[in-house]
């Protein structure tokens, strides 16, 4: 009976040793990671116009209105601006399925009215995804046209 006594004292403190070093004061043992700043621009910004970027917008039976988009990316230097213009296909086809995916749930559009803060915030998202967080600074809506059919 002492024996196993002392063979649950001895598991039970194992246990609660092996716990407290793999559990107790967690934040101690990680590695704290940074995410790596954006460079500092080294001018103004620079803009990248993208479109215009047209989306039917569906009724019950037929396309009710048309919505166009034009947007500018703001960008720190020439450099990106660049690599920007190249990915210019992949902006566009994000875009387009961003804002049609907003635009078909209803979810962006409020009365018949198109919701430029969300598209807006749904556009900045799209552009992270393809570009990288942080590569372009800001989405700028120019021009929002609607036109019922």
């Amino acid at each position: 009976m002492l024996v196993l006594l002392l063979v649950a004292i001895l598991f039970g403190g194992g246990g609660f040793g092996a716990g407290w070093y793999l559990f107790a004061n967690k934040e101690h043992h990680e590695e704290k990671v940074e995410e790596p700043k954006p460079p500092e621009p080294s001018g103004p910004p620079v803009f990248v116009n993208i479109g215009p970027l047209t989306v039917p917008v569906l009724g019950a039976e037929r396309i009710d209105q048309f919505v166009t988009l034009m947007v500018a990316l703001e960008v720190a230097d020439m450099g990106i601006a660049d690599t920007v213009r190249a990915n210019a296909p992949r902006l566009t086809d994000a875009f387009l399925t961003t804002a049609y995916g907003a635009i078909a749930s209803g979810k962006a559009m409020q009365g018949g009215l198109l919701d430029v803060p969300q598209i807006k915030a749904k556009l900045n998202d799209a552009t992270a995804k393809v570009m990288g967080k942080g590569v372009v600074r800001d989405v700028l809506i120019q021009i929002v046209n609607q036109r019922p059919m």
